[in-house]
């Protein structure tokens, strides 16, 4: 069996080889970003403000002095034949436990 040398298996080694070509730093300030991205502007904002904040000031992070806010955060994807709104089916599925559904760990 003849392997492509161009081709690199597996997502977490592809991932690793975008994220050490990207180069350097990029200037976001000029970016046209579409309303879904929104969420990553104000995460990176936020960060970026607490990092200055404990920086120059002292302030610890958000969050960073009681770990218990996190314990309840969940991520993941599940698989579902309902057609019914998919926040409410989701919700139904969290309060469950995913009994009928899977859900999935996200990678």
């Amino acid at each position: 069996m003849h392997r492509d040398p161009c081709v690199i298996d597996g997502i977490h080694l592809q991932d690793q080889a975008i994220t050490e070509s990207m180069g350097p730093i990029v200037d976001h300030e000029w970016e046209h970003l579409a309303p879904s991205d929104q969420m990553i502007t104000r995460t990176r904002r936020r960060l970026l403000m607490a990092a200055r904040a404990l920086r120059d000031q002292g302030i610890m992070p958000p969050g960073s002095d009681d770990a218990s806010v996190y314990r309840g955060a969940r991520n993941g994807y599940f698989v579902s034949c309902d057609t019914s709104d998919w926040q409410q089916v989701y919700a139904s599925q969290l309060a469950n436990g995913g009994a009928s559904a899977r859900l999935h760990a996200a990678e």
